[in-house]
């Protein structure tokens, strides 16, 4: 069943590679499999979710994760 919904690694790292190899790949973009709801297929531009580029949202989840780990990093 997992070829059918799912890569093997070796594909599952390719928008990885494309992400940090290409010159012309976007930022605030997604770039990922193209097929089956995004989980299989050719690497491209993928629907990104508008909440991902919420900055307050993000600073807030970062505070959280802080406190909660009592972990801290300097961004």
């Amino acid at each position: 069943m997992a070829p059918i919904i799912a890569q093997s690694a070796e594909k599952g790292v390719w928008p990885a590679v494309l992400c940090a190899a290409e010159p012309n790949v976007e930022s605030q973009k997604l770039y990922g499999p193209t097929k089956r709801a995004d989980m299989v297929g050719p690497i491209g531009e993928c629907p990104l979710d508008p909440c991902v580029l919420d900055r307050k949202a993000a600073e807030k989840l970062w505070s959280t994760s802080q406190e909660k780990t009592s972990l801290a990093w300097s961004v």
